[in-house]
């Protein structure tokens, strides 16, 4: 059992969400004010390509080395040194397949040195991708949390100058992303050879290939279906309407899912400890719990930004992102229903079985895309907005459903409040006093 309480974890890692969260705000009002709509729809269309592909070709293996390394039963250099091997096969693969989207989009000429920066990229973000897995299968949650806010913070700072300062428009921001994740490579190689004192080999050790690629497949056709329901819209809109309607919506959507970031810390940490706590009897109720606390913080989460982005998107990034507001504020339900799947999904996953996402959410991308078609033509982005509402909600339901049959939990004992659900006020006072008394 880990010695820290889920309060405890939740907070590291929600301290680098916090910091995610402001440096995207901040990356996203420079680069918007300074690229300006079009030019912020043109880094959009150019970033989601690597997004979406990233999502299918590390083939789920963060998520599975996970669940390899916290169970304990294979010996950790071995999977290490399979990490590795299995990150020279997914970078050569994502480099391949972005390039090929690339060089056959007919809709906008790409910027052959722009492109060349973001495939270079793509080892660099694999790297940290796979380091984050390995970080959570040993409950280095510290660590964990350096390697989730490191490149962003990293991005902002790299981003004011090559953008801002040097003025080098979309490639500044590209080279910002490049630098960055260089950078977060140095510490993870520094931390595997001085840490954890890692022999990598290239050794084909191949029950444990096939292990780890056997699950990691489901997580990644798994992780490939979400990633397509959070930017399907983009990429419609890019193809359905203009580049400038594509600017407004990225906003619309990155300053919406901040609603995500106390809900990714603690699935994170629910991922982390379904891993390496096999036997522990109570995980399904901390987890039905935490669902229910997560849902009312996302609730009033939305009410704030439905209230304030009036007032502050035109403030923040300029009058001509007026647009963002009303796609904004329809695509909120969306992104509020979608917090309760990602918490319980993150339960399953650490279980070992990510493919109920796939059950739930393939007929949802498959709505998604359809009502995109429909909608966008006449309402835009808000209408991609509706789009994306009605898919995140049908699939959160009958994830919900399937998670109460097979942990056999019936659904009032996950839906209903109870005064323990609030029992991270006690640890709140108890951090509170310790520091008070130290």
């Amino acid at each position: 059992m880990a010695k820290r309480s889920f309060f405890q974890d939740i907070l590291s890692i929600l301290g680098s969400n916090i910091t995610v969260t402001i440096c995207n705000l901040i990356n996203g009002v420079l680069l918007s004010r300074i690229l300006g709509a079009a030019g912020f729809g043109l880094y959009s269309s150019i970033i989601v390509v690597p997004i979406i592909v990233i999502g299918f070709t590390q083939l789920g293996i963060r998520r599975s080395a996970i669940y390899h390394i916290g169970n304990k039963i294979l010996p950790e250099s071995n999977i290490v040194s399979a990490l590795f091997i299995l990150l020279l096969w997914t970078s050569g693969l994502s480099i391949i397949i972005c390039g090929l989207v690339y060089f056959f989009s007919d809709s906008v000429p790409y910027d052959p040195l722009i492109i060349v920066m973001v495939l270079l990229t793509i080892p660099l973000l694999l790297v940290n991708i796979f380091a984050g897995g390995v970080y959570l299968g040993k409950d280095e949650i510290r660590k964990a949390s350096i390697i989730n806010a490191g490149p962003t913070l990293l991005t902002l700072l790299l981003t004011a100058a090559f953008v801002w300062v040097l003025k080098l428009s979309v490639l500044g921001s590209f080279i910002a992303i490049f630098l960055a994740n260089a950078i977060m490579f140095i510490f993870v190689y520094r931390t595997f050879v001085s840490d954890y004192h890692t022999q990598i080999t290239w050794k084909y050790h191949e029950p444990i290939m096939k292990s780890m690629i056997k699950l990691g497949l489901v997580n990644a056709i798994a992780i490939f279906i979400m990633q397509l329901n959070y930017r399907v819209d983009i990429l419609m809109l890019k193809k359905l309407s203009s580049l400038e309607e594509v600017g407004f919506y990225s906003l619309a959507t990155q300053i919406a899912e901040q609603l995500w970031y106390i809900p990714y810390a603690i699935e994170t940490i629910i991922l982390s400890r379904s891993a390496n706590n096999k036997s522990d009897q109570f995980m399904p109720k901390t987890v039905a719990s935490i669902f229910r606390v997560s849902f009312l913080i996302g609730l009033l989460g939305s009410i704030i930004i439905f209230f304030i982005t009036p007032a502050l998107v035109p403030l923040v990034f300029g009058q001509e992102y007026i647009h963002s507001v009303p796609m904004i504020q329809t695509i909120l339900p969306g992104i509020l229903i979608l917090i309760g799947f990602r918490i319980l999904n993150s339960h399953l996953t650490g279980m070992g079985k990510p493919q109920i996402a796939i059950y739930t959410f393939f007929p949802a991308l498959l709505i998604n895309f359809i009502l995109n078609i429909l909608l966008i033509p006449r309402y835009g982005g808000v209408g991609s907005a509706w789009a994306t509402n009605a898919s995140y909600a049908i699939g959160s339901v009958i994830f919900v459903v399937l998670y109460s049959r097979l942990l056999k939990i019936p659904l009032p004992d996950i839906l209903r409040y109870r005064k323990s659900d609030f029992y991270f006020i006690r640890d709140i006072r108890k951090i509170w006093s310790l520091q008070y008394k130290g």
